[in-house]
């Protein structure tokens, strides 16, 4: 059967993924799996499974010659192209999809190749440029890696030339993966500012040209639309490289934005649907540890259980193979290891979990960040306030722990979603102390409240600003990697309105097209109606801010494109949000990371943001497990 695409109106089936896959298998001998271009499994000698039990498409892969590695990945769609397969694929239980590649052959995509598809496509970039732009002058393009600008060579970058006056141009040939031409907007940025800092004040950089392959320009035109037009021009240029078609791109004229959203499952019914399973489950974990159990509702048929936002076990509600009925299933681990709980497995699944529970947990910090006592319920990350997140990785009895437990690999697991559920549990502390007094008459609140005023998060303040606009602590300005430069204070232009700890949402799916996650880490409102993009990374992410950008569009789409009669946006329409007031404003974003994993380029990407969106951008001490603490913050100059 012909290969499917995941553009098709008809969604594929498990079996017709699986059976693309296997025909594709069938006709090429020789074919390799690639992952961000690198060559993960040669199928010369590795060995594949493919499967289709629970209504999914599984791909297991494993290595035959004595090495251990394997992989195994859910298929959510198929997409043929220049005689190899793009497979989007999904860890079990993560939200982050991934891009997997077929190819026929390894050899098409081997470090010579590359290089060599990469050197004609310079040299055809350069073409195109003098003729289509016959006054300018293309100026010093290359493709040489520079990591200390965060330049890799899968981009060919130079200048346009005339007189004293240059534009910044990036490229990016057909042959590179999704993910590296997604990401040309953040490194065009970082060229951009590059070459106006090196010119030395004898050429006036007009804006950035970017050049992608045909038919790839979505996701960036749709972030283009929303960057600062008094900062610099941008222009976005489709190329065919067979035909050297050149065509201009309007960054206003994108169509329909390609984004759904996904109804909020009832989480009563759910509770009453799985409430056999939730016994059975909480049952395999000790009892002092049950507290820390976080139950996770993927689908109308799907429970997750999760600790700190590692998925441990989870149940589904499936159609039995004999009569017209449903049947539980519980599972417990994932992939090859995923073992139905049964009571053959129980004592085993008992111990595997017990261990798991041993080994994850936040270890009390050295340095108590309060000035005062407070009661349990108000302590961050504490036992009782994990309820959220997820990811799910293989479990099996391993080693003792090491004599460091922070380095145990249990503990070290998938930060980020440990991340996202100590928030989802208390999203106070980001806003404490940095957020103004409600204007309304002070109302009792019980003494336990999670968003009270509390000043014992010192260093958790709203930062004044110099003239330039950048944040200033102690009297000096203070950027990442520069020198502290004395600068004439004036009063910060806003303070971060507090978040409703009451209404968050962890992982709501919207989505929009192959190539991103489509799932915003966390959802919420501010205290004066205004919805709140949170975006979260526990690691150094070049692409924070972009990526932070591409769901805030497609929350502001969904609120304020699709408003009904009675001022309901589709958020509201399918069960987020229920019985509040929504400002009709455009919502906030927040970038949130731990202040050491910041990266650099991070806050000079935000510069370049229109005025329109409204960002913060908080830095998380690095104890964040134990107790969630900003340490710093900077937000953009809105009005």
């Amino acid at each position: 059967m012909p290969p499917l695409r995941a553009s098709s109106a008809d969604k594929p089936s498990p079996a017709q993924i699986a059976a693309a896959i296997a025909d594709f298998l069938a006709q090429h001998h020789a074919a390799a799996v690639l992952e961000d271009g690198k060559v993960l499994f040669d199928l010369r000698t590795a060995k594949h499974e493919l499967s289709t039990q629970h209504d999914r498409c599984t791909l297991h892969l494993w290595a035959s010659d004595g090495d251990a590695r394997n992989m195994v990945r859910r298929i959510l769609s198929v997409e043929s192209r220049n005689n190899s397969l793009r497979l989007q694929t999904q860890r079990f239980g993560q939200s982050q999809s991934k891009l997997l590649e077929l190819v026929a052959d390894r050899e098409r995509r081997t470090p010579t190749t590359r290089e060599t598809s990469r050197t004609r496509y310079l040299r055809t970039l350069e073409r195109i440029l003098q003729r289509e732009f016959p006054d300018w002058k293309p100026e010093a393009f290359r493709t040489a890696m520079d990591l200390e600008k965060s330049f890799g060579p899968a981009y060919a970058r130079g200048s346009l030339l005339r007189g004293n006056q240059a534009w910044a141009v990036i490229g990016v040939n057909d042959t590179e993966t999704v993910t590296t031409i997604d990401a040309i907007l953040t490194l065009g940025i970082l060229w951009l500012h590059h070459c106006r800092q090196h010119s030395g004040g004898r050429l006036l950089y007009q804006g950035l040209k970017l050049v992608l392959p045909r038919g790839t320009a979505t996701l960036t035109l749709s972030r283009l639309a929303w960057l600062n037009p008094e900062a610099a021009q941008w222009e976005l240029y489709e190329l065919n490289q067979s035909t050297e078609e050149f065509t201009l791109r309007d960054p206003a004229d994108q169509g329909n934005l390609r984004t759904r959203l996904i109804h909020h499952p009832d989480e009563a019914a759910a509770a009453e649907r799985f409430a056999n399973a939730i016994t059975q489950v909480t049952a395999l974990v000790p009892e002092q540890e049950r507290a820390r159990i976080d139950q996770r509702l993927r689908t109308t048929t799907e429970l997750a259980f999760l600790l700190h936002g590692f998925e441990f076990a989870r149940a589904r509600v499936v159609p039995s193979s004999t009569n017209f009925e449903h049947t539980l299933e519980i599972t417990v681990g994932a992939g090859p290891r995923e073992t139905p709980l049964t009571p053959a497995t129980r004592d085993q699944l008992a111990a595997t979990i017990t261990e798991l529970f041993d080994r994850r947990r936040a270890f009390i910090p050295t340095v108590d960040f309060g000035r005062r006592g407070t009661s349990p319920l108000r302590r961050i990350g504490s036992a009782a306030g994990f309820t959220a997140a997820h990811s799910r990785s293989n479990i099996a009895p391993g080693p003792p722990p090491q004599q460091n437990p922070t380095q145990d690999p249990l503990y070290r697991a998938v930060p980020e979603r440990w991340l996202e559920s100590v928030l989802r549990a208390d999203l106070a502390p980001l806003t404490r102390s940095l957020a103004p007094g409600p204007n309304h008459p002070a109302t009792s609140q019980p003494a336990a409240s999670a968003n009270d005023p509390d000043p014992d998060t010192l260093g958790n303040r709203a930062d004044t600003t110099s003239a330039s606009g950048w944040p200033i602590h102690d009297g000096s300005i203070v950027m990442s990697g520069e020198p502290r430069v004395s600068d004439e204070l004036q009063p910060a232009p806003h303070a971060i309105p507090r978040l409703d700890p009451h209404h968050v949402y962890a992982q709501v799916p919207a989505i929009a097209g192959a190539s991103d996650r489509g799932l915003l880490d966390l959802l919420g409102v501010t205290a004066d109606g205004r919805l709140a993009v949170i975006e979260l990374k526990a690691d150094d992410d070049l692409h924070l801010a972009l990526q932070g950008l591409d769901y805030w569009i497609r929350v502001r789409h969904h609120h304020l494109q699709t408003a009904d009669k009675k001022g309901l946006g589709e958020f509201q329409r399918h069960g987020y949000f229920r019985g509040l007031e929504l400002s009709p404003l455009p919502p906030r974003l927040y970038l949130v990371a731990p202040a050491l994993h910041i990266h650099p380029a991070t806050e000079l990407i935000l510069k370049y943001l229109s005025p329109r969106v409204e960002w913060n951008l908080l830095a998380l001490d690095e104890r964040w497990r134990s107790q969630i603490r900003v340490v710093w913050r900077k937000h953009s100059n809105h009005p």
